[in-house]
């Protein structure tokens, strides 16, 4: 008698239950809106850290580039008073009394020629550099660059006429000298004329940012120095800039450059102020009241025969 085994052959997977089986598993590997959110959280505060950082590197890397042409300055402004008999090269931007050729032209000899297309702008700072060239200092530091800082606000600003068309006009030129080096000084105020005049090199400034709303920076910089040692009668002429964050750069005497950073917030106001009108008006200019230690320091950095 034969006894049959029996086969157990089991029952397969319902259809519908790997459907649902496959679908909670794809379910599983998706982000869910919670998820999601958290991931862009994290992205914006990683951006908010970041930003700030590298917007603090790029105002670095711009202030040591103007700080390189500050040093390059100085060097050609020693440069030429060995070579001249230890006469300061004139800090004006056009032929002075003695006929001494200026460290640039604010308007070049030769007539500008432009090729066809060229902007406004770039016919601005083509005609500044062209200056520059038939300048005396070309020849000690042959860089046209030299005269730019890279955060000169200015230089996005359109280029227009008219004195009272906010916010500005283009501008190039980022330096001026120092008034009292050879250059425009206020009554009584005598400039001085040679190097071995100067008597207290590392303490007395050649170049200045200026922040002139009106376009290029023209002539020297010139302020009311006042007496010493206290220089409580000096006031402001022209404006400084603060282009780096507060701060400004300035090449001095001994051939060194350095950042100083402003104090005073009438000061910082009115450097970084682009109202053309801010040479006009003398309510806009910091009294030695409203920004004692900023222009304290700039009275006694200021040389003339009075403050060598």
């Amino acid at each position: 008698m034969f006894t049959r085994s029996k086969s157990v052959i089991s029952s397969p997977t319902p259809i519908c239950s790997f459907r649902q089986e496959n679908h909670s598993n794809t379910l599983g590997k998706a982000f869910t809106l919670i998820e999601l959110l958290v991931v862009i959280a994290i992205i914006a505060i990683l951006a908010a850290m970041l930003l700030p950082a590298l917007t603090r590197a790029k105002l670095k890397a711009k202030s040591a580039t103007c700080l390189s042409n500050q040093k390059q300055l100085a060097t050609a402004w020693i440069m030429y008073a060995s070579d001249s008999q230890d006469r300061i090269v004139n800090f004006d931007t056009a032929l002075n009394g003695t006929g001494d050729i200026p460290w640039r032209y604010q308007v070049p000899t030769t007539a500008m020629v432009f090729a066809p297309g060229t902007s406004l702008q770039d016919k601005e700072m083509q005609t500044l550099q062209e200056g520059y060239k038939e300048g005396a200092l070309y020849q000690y530091a042959p860089n046209v660059n030299v005269l730019h800082c890279p955060a000169d606000a200015r230089a996005g600003y359109p280029v227009v006429f008219n004195p009272s068309t906010p916010p500005g006009t283009y501008a190039y030129g980022s330096y001026s000298g120092a008034g009292g080096m050879n250059g425009l000084t206020y009554a009584p105020d005598s400039p001085l004329v040679k190097q071995s005049m100067v008597t207290h090199p590392s303490d007395r400034f050649l170049w200045v940012e200026e922040n002139d709303p009106r376009g290029e920076n023209q002539s020297s910089w010139a302020m009311h120095d006042g007496t010493a040692p206290g220089f409580a009668d000096a006031g402001l002429v022209d404006s400084v800039a603060a282009w780096h964050g507060g701060t400004s750069t300035f090449s001095w005497a001994d051939g060194h450059s350095e950042s100083h950073k402003w104090i005073d917030q009438p000061t910082l106001t009115y450097a970084l102020s682009a109202d053309p009108a801010k040479y006009f008006n003398s309510s806009l200019v910091p009294t030695v009241a409203q920004s004692p230690t900023d222009i304290y320091f700039l009275a006694k950095s200021f040389a003339t025969q009075k403050n060598p």
